[in-house]
C-alpha cells in the first residue's frame, strides 16, 4: 500500500520560542508488561516537565512478540498520551518480524499518514517524499531530524534515502544558521552496521562546526559520550532502556556555547 506523504518544501518552526527549552529522549520499550508500566511512568513524568517534545528513537516491543496492525495501535495510543512525541522505528517492529516488507508500510500507515507529530498536541514536521519516517523540524534555531536506521538485527544498514535526508538536514542547518543540531536514529553507530552514514555523519558535523548530537538506542544501556575523537562537536547519546524508568531530558540554549545539556530523570 502507498504511503501517504506530507511534501513541504522547508522546515517549519515548532512554535516561537524564545531562551532555553527542554526535550525528552526514550526508547527501546515494551519489552513486557513491567516495561509498559514504566514507559506510562516516564509519560507522566515527562508531561509533567512542560517539555517542547519528547522523541522515541526506535524499538517499541520485544522481538518475536506479534507484528501486527492491533499492536501498531495499541503503541501508537499510548504514545498519543505525550503531550508532543515523535518517533522513529526500530528493527523489533519492522525487520524482525516473520514478513518484514509488510511492516514498514504498515507502520507508515499508522505513525506517519500526516505531517504531524503524535501526541496531544502535535507539531508540525517536514518528511522526506516515500520515507515519510524521516522527518526534520526546527525550534529556536536548532534543527532535529530522525532517520529510519534500524539496529543491526534487523538487517540494517542505512539506505540512500538516509544518506539524503542526513545531508538536507545539515544544507537546511547552514542554510538557517542554526545553532546545533540533533539526529536521531535506533542504530548503535559504533558496531559498524551503519558505518558509512556514521563517516558521512562525522564529516558533516565536523563542517558544520557547531554542536552536533546523535541520540540512538539498540543495546539497552545509557552513555553519553564523545567517541569519535577527530570530530569534538560530536556527541552521542544512548537512551535509557524500557526496562528501568529512567530517561533523558535535555536543556537546549541556543545561546549557550554547547548548546545541549542533558540530565537523568526517574518517572
Amino acid at each position: 500500500m502507498a504511503a501517504i506523504v506530507l511534501v513541504v518544501a522547508a522546515p517549519v518552526p515548532v512554535r516561537a520560542a524564545a531562551g532555553p527549552f527542554q526535550i525528552g529522549l526514550i526508547g527501546d520499550t515494551g519489552y513486557s508488561r513491567g516495561d509498559e508500566g514504566n514507559l506510562l511512568r516516564v509519560q507522566d513524568g515527562a508531561n509533567a516537565a512542560g517539555l517542547a517534545f519528547v522523541v522515541h528513537d526506535g524499538d517499541i516491543w520485544k522481538g518475536g512478540t506479534p507484528c501486527t496492525d492491533d499492536r501498531l495501535r495499541q503503541v501508537k495510543a499510548v504514545f498519543n498520551g505525550f503531550t508532543t512525541l515523535v518517533y522513529t522505528p526500530g528493527d523489533n517492529e519492522w525487520q524482525d518480524c516473520p514478513s518484514p516488507d509488510g511492516r514498514l508500510p504498515a507502520i507508515r500507515r499508522v505513525f506517519f499518514s500526516s505531517g504531524m507529530s503524535l501526541g496531544t498536541r502535535p507539531i508540525p514536521q517536514v518528511r522526506q517524499p516515500g520515507v515519510p519516517e524521516n522527518a526534520r523540524w526546527e525550534r529556536a534555531g536548532v534543527v532535529f531530524a530522525t532517520l529510519d536506521v534500524p539496529g543491526p538485527d534487523g538487517g540494517g544498514p542505512a539506505t540512500s534515502a538516509d544518506h539524503a535526508w542526513l545531508d538536507g538536514t545539515f544544507d537546511e542547518a547552514a542554510r538557517i544558521k542554526a545553532a546545533a543540531v540533533m539526529i536521531i536514529w535506533q542504530d548503535d553507530p559504533t558496531d559498524g552496521s551503519s558505518a558509512g552514514l556514521v563517516a558521512r555523519l562525522r564529516r558533516r558535523a565536523a563542517a558544520f562546526g557547531r554542536p552536533v548530537v546523535l541520540v540512538h538506542g539498540d543495546t539497552h544501556q545509557f552513555r553519553l559520550d564523545h567517541p569519535w575523537q577527530d570530530t569534538p562537536n560530536l556527541t552521542r547519546l544512548e537512551t535509557y532502556p524500557g526496562f528501568t524508568p529512567q530517561w533523558v531530558k535535555a536543556t537546549v540554549d541556543p545561546a549557550s556555547p554547547k548548546v545541549f545539556s542533558f540530565a537523568s530523570m526517574r518517572g
